[in-house]
């Protein structure tokens, strides 16, 4: 029998309490994942570097799911199954590791904050959800805050040729994850968070085996000890942990207030860039992180702070 899903929460905290913590979670470990896949994808290859890391995801992912029985899905489920597997998730790795690899980082994350936006239209169409004034006021806060994170890198960037493909290629990973995000709503109410992860990963595991350029043992081989400490975390905390809470705040929340969190990934990205690369912090840095906090924030507590008041 499939994993169904759990009764309303009995505890101190309601759901949506949860899978806000539990987003915000995802935001921290998907955020700092982004210095270890930069300096990994530096001695590895983009390509070397997720081939890599989905053998390992695959085979815990398989084992997960014949340990639990949960691989036994009905037949009508599958086809969303499919959608959320190979479009989502596996369009999204491909697309997004193609795209940073032709437009520079800083022009590259302003393209990506569309991501919300379409999960809310998408959420809007697909499943008739509710565009509040609040969702498109935390948006419109947050995209400000995106441009002045990223000011720096796009005026030092005027001038310089950028690809077109790169832009199409980033626009469509945004694409991709939105219909991952909606794909799975419907699945997580049926079946657990874990399943829903476990199958639709392994769903892309093959395509994204399928890039390595060179045999996965030898590049095994070939790694040191920091190496592997940042494939592991690229595995847990980034991979499978991260896209576990990802769908368990999904499954709680709405996909525009879900899509929000997606603005944090940035900030976090950059403070770890600076405890970490000790890279510099401007004052664009400080204000553009918190104007992207605010409009979360605002899609997340505005209309309970209008009912109190």
């Amino acid at each position: 029998m499939p994993g169904k899903c759990s009764g309303p929460m009995t505890n101190t905290y309601s759901s949506k309490q949860l899978a806000i913590l539990a987003l915000l979670a995802t935001m921290i470990f998907w955020g700092s994942a982004a210095v270890f896949m930069r300096t990994l994808a530096l001695s590895l290859s983009p390509e070397n570097s997720l081939a890599l890391r989905y053998v390992f995801i695959t085979v815990i992912n398989v084992a997960v799911l014949l340990a639990l029985g949960t691989w036994r899905i009905p037949r009508a489920d599958w086809s969303r199954f499919l959608i959320a597997g190979l479009a989502g998730m596996g369009g999204y790795n491909w697309f997004v590791n193609e795209g940073f690899a032709l437009v520079p980082a800083g022009l590259g994350t302003i393209i990506t904050m569309v991501e919300p936006f379409m999960i809310a239209v998408l959420a809007w169409a697909l499943l008739s959800e509710k565009l509040s004034r609040f969702v498109w006021l935390g948006i419109a806060i947050a995209s400000i805050g995106a441009i002045a994170l990223f000011w720096d890198d796009l005026t030092s960037a005027t001038g310089s040729t950028v690809s077109v493909r790169g832009i199409i290629y980033l626009l469509f990973c945004c694409l991709c994850w939105a219909i991952y995000t909606i794909a799975a709503r419907p699945l997580l109410q049926t079946y657990d968070s874990l399943t829903v992860t476990a199958l639709t990963m392994t769903i892309a595991a093959p395509f994204m085996i399928a890039l390595a350029s060179e045999p996965l043992l030898q590049l095994a081989q070939r790694l040191d000890l920091r190496q592997w400490a940042e494939l592991v975390y690229l595995i847990g905390p980034s991979g499978l942990i991260g896209t576990l809470l990802w769908n368990y705040g999904s499954k709680n929340l709405t996909g525009a207030a879900t899509g929000m969190f997606l603005y944090l990934i940035p900030v976090v990205a950059v403070a770890c860039g600076a405890l970490i690369l000790a890279e510099p912090v401007t004052v664009n840095i400080i204000l553009g992180g918190l104007s992207m906090l605010a409009g979360v924030a605002v899609v997340q507590f505005g209309p309970s702070f209008i009912k109190r008041s």
